[in-house]
């Protein structure tokens, strides 16, 4: 399970863990559960759902009370990457899944390819449509793929995909590698910086990486003779942004640049001729690899941690991750930066693929959908949830600082904890300009009630400036309740790494599927990865045929000058 360790504040002895896997379970009425179960009325006896999935990408004991509350029974796979699954699935007969979550470029290739079948969110997922995210929703709303063969992409993913999980693309990185770093991740330029010669891993993803190579190459990068578009797209951003006086003036300012390095992204898919981008990129790969301590899949998180590398390449989950992992085991302090360039956003989302139990299907979704569970369910994987809600919101709160009390929200006391082996303190929240400390299990009741809570005092220079996330949770939480938390000043990178703000958002864009591209595309990454400086072997070559010819031309040399002197010894001798 990933747990989350708040930092240490000046006058609290311990770091405030929250195990809300504990805590809800053992509180919370699922009342939401209960209704949706008396609501679908039918036993699924004798039923099955085969559902297909990235490792560790569930809390796995929300399958077996699934396969509890409907009767039913689970088949669970996973795979390593949207290809393998892709080809794995595409292999087997209609009907062997009935339930697939993969990435949303993915979802528009098996969309065009007729691979998957609508979803009924309205009626089947009320959960879902209740609870997700609107904002976030809206990026897969603006997804579209073409399901009619006739190139024109006019159907939204949102009509074949639940939004699972969601993040960005950026760097985490050690700030005390250098001086400069905090500064140097800012662009994407850290990258070839022989500063840093040997001391970056990156992705073995051909998508992840190709965004790097994109993005460098279009803000003037000396590798690339083409316009510098993302920089100058920026510079007019922030120009707008400061000569803006309304939140409409805000707004169009976010879409605009946000536009902008779309339709970047989308260079590949919309120019008749790839072939240039493609090239570029490559040559931007190519220069990089000079550069870099090599390529990983999975081991990138770690090697961060143990100091084997001071940079990554990295999903904002993997990211939150490394973070919590190096303060926990070696109180080592990672960060995490989406370059200003631009970056990509992504999406996971269920799907069902044809010849699914589309009933079953459509209650896991739902089931994943309910707050509680939802909540339970990005606690244990650690990415971001697409649901947002009062208790995802506390969630949050509870990991990276303080939010102001609200009555509806459920409060705990001190515990001890078995995984850490440490005693938790209880919640802290703000009311009236004060902080109070809960000192009793699940407390509703206003922090003034001294059985419930406590004050206490709080150097508020250990908080950093407040945070809101009306942007992501939108209506979602409780009426009258404050969007706002106010994070631990350690607490806040990892906060936007969890959550970015409007303006990072405004700067990343969804990747699509390369279509007809997708061959050269793969092509490119496979001369990339294959590709080998040759020019020290050519000088070792020549400096060795060199040598070579040298000692032959120096014994044949000496060879002849003996012969010489042998038949003069001769001569002389007769």
């Amino acid at each position: 399970m990933k747990n989350k360790y708040l930092p240490l504040l000046g006058l609290l002895p311990l770091c405030m863990l929250f195990s809300y896997s504990i805590s809800f379970n053992q509180s919370i009425d699922k009342s939401v559960n209960k209704t949706k179960l008396q609501e679908v009325n039918k036993d699924f006896k004798g039923e099955s759902l085969t559902i297909y999935n990235c490792q560790d990408y569930i809390d796995e004991e929300l399958i077996s009370e699934f396969e509890e509350a409907y009767n039913c029974h689970v088949n669970y796979y996973t795979y390593d990457t949207n290809e393998t699954m892709y080809n794995q699935f595409t292999l087997q007969p209609e009907g062997t899944y009935d339930l697939i979550c993969t990435s949303d470029y993915m979802i528009q290739r098996m969309v065009r390819e007729q691979l998957v079948i609508p979803l009924n969110i309205k009626e089947d997922c009320p959960l879902y449509d209740e609870y997700a995210s609107k904002p976030i929703r809206g990026k897969l709303q603006d997804m579209y793929a073409d399901t009619n063969g006739d190139g024109i992409k006019d159907t939204s993913l949102d009509e074949y995909a639940a939004g699972y999980m969601w993040g960005t693309l950026g760097i985490i990185y050690d700030p005390n590698c250098s001086p400069t770093i905090q500064e140097d991740v800012r662009s994407w330029n850290v990258f070839w910086d022989e500063n840093y010669k040997s001391l970056i891993s990156i992705k073995n993803s051909m998508r992840d990486t190709f965004v790097v190579g994109l993005m460098h190459a279009y803000s003037g990068s000396p590798y690339s003779d083409v316009e510098d578009i993302a920089l100058q797209a920026r510079e007019a951003f922030l120009k707008e942004m400061e000569e803006a006086t309304s939140q409409e003036e805000i707004d169009n300012a976010r879409n605009k640049y946000n536009k902008v390095i779309q339709n970047l992204f989308d260079l590949v898919i919309t120019q008749d001729n790839p072939t240039e981008v493609i090239n570029l990129v490559k040559n931007e790969l190519i220069s990089l690899k000079k550069n870099i301590f090599g390529f990983e899949v999975d081991s990138g998180k770690n090697d961060i941690i143990t100091g084997k590398i001071k940079m990554n390449l990295a999903w904002s989950g993997d990211a939150v991750y490394s973070i919590d992992c190096a303060l926990e085991q070696q109180d080592k302090v990672l960060e995490y930066y989406v370059p200003e360039e631009g970056s990509n956003v992504w999406y996971d989302a269920w799907t069902m693929p044809k010849g699914a139990n589309e009933e079953l299907a459509t209650l896991f979704i739902d089931f994943l959908s309910d707050p509680v569970n939802a909540q339970r369910n990005m606690e244990y994987i650690g990415y971001t949830s697409f649901i947002a809600c009062d208790e995802v919101f506390d969630l949050v709160s509870s990991w990276y600082g303080i939010s102001p009390f609200f009555e509806g929200s459920e409060y705990y006391g001190p515990y001890y904890d078995e995984e850490s082996e440490e005693e938790v303190e209880g919640s802290i929240v703000m009311y009236n300009d004060k902080f109070y400390q809960c000192i009793a299990d699940s407390c509703g009741n206003l922090p003034t009630d001294s059985n419930y809570f406590e004050e206490i005092e709080i150097d508020e220079e250990e908080l950093a400036k407040p945070y809101d996330l009306s942007h992501i949770f939108g209506e979602n939480i409780s009426e009258g309740k404050s969007p706002i938390i106010y994070p631990y000043v350690d607490s806040e990178n990892q906060l936007m790494c969890q959550y970015p703000d409007q303006d990072t958002l405004a700067r990343c864009a969804v990747m699509n599927d390369f279509e007809e591209a997708n061959e050269q595309v793969v092509i490119m990454w496979g001369q990339v990865k294959a590709y080998t400086n040759m020019l020290p072997y050519y000088l070792v070559l020549g400096a060795t045929l060199t040598i070579c010819i040298g000692f032959v031309s120096y014994y044949l040399i000496k060879k002849k000058k003996s012969m010489r002197n042998k038949r003069k010894l001769e001569s002389l001798t007769k």
